[in-house]
């Protein structure tokens, strides 16, 4: 018995099933950033549904906000901008501030959560610590 394997049709949308297509598609998102297309164009539409399919893929294959600490969300953020914890030592208050974050011995507090989520335009929920109330 031969087992026949159709090959998907990328240009076509379809659910995001494996890290190859997961990566085809961020690949293809990046190259659509670069070239900025232009808002109702096919090009932006595209990356518009690309979007939308990665964060699903992400959602159900990288729950990262589920269980991640607020120190793990900001340090992958600060990567993923080219910057580094230095650059927090205004918004947090002091570079004593930023390593005593990182190392957990300090929580957030609501002024740092708010700077910080717009620094890095994150969702506040992300910079909560659960396990401090």
């Amino acid at each position: 018995m031969t087992v026949v394997m159709k090959r998907r049709d990328s240009s076509k949308p379809h659910i995001l099933h494996n890290e190859k297509e997961y990566d085809a598609a961020v690949a293809e998102m990046d190259a659509l950033v670069d070239r900025h297309p232009p808002v109702s164009s096919p090009e932006h539409d595209r990356l518009e549904l690309l979007s939308v399919l990665v964060e699903a893929y992400d959602e159900e294959h990288r729950a990262m906000g589920a269980t991640a600490t607020p120190q793990a969300v900001v340090e992958f953020l600060l990567e993923q901008q080219g910057m580094t914890r230095a650059n927090l030592a205004s918004v947090l208050g002091g570079r004593s501030r930023v390593s005593e974050f990182f190392a957990g011995k300090r929580p957030l507090s609501l002024s740092q959560i708010k700077k910080l989520r717009r620094l890095l335009n994150v969702p506040a929920d992300l910079l909560l610590d659960d396990s401090v109330a």
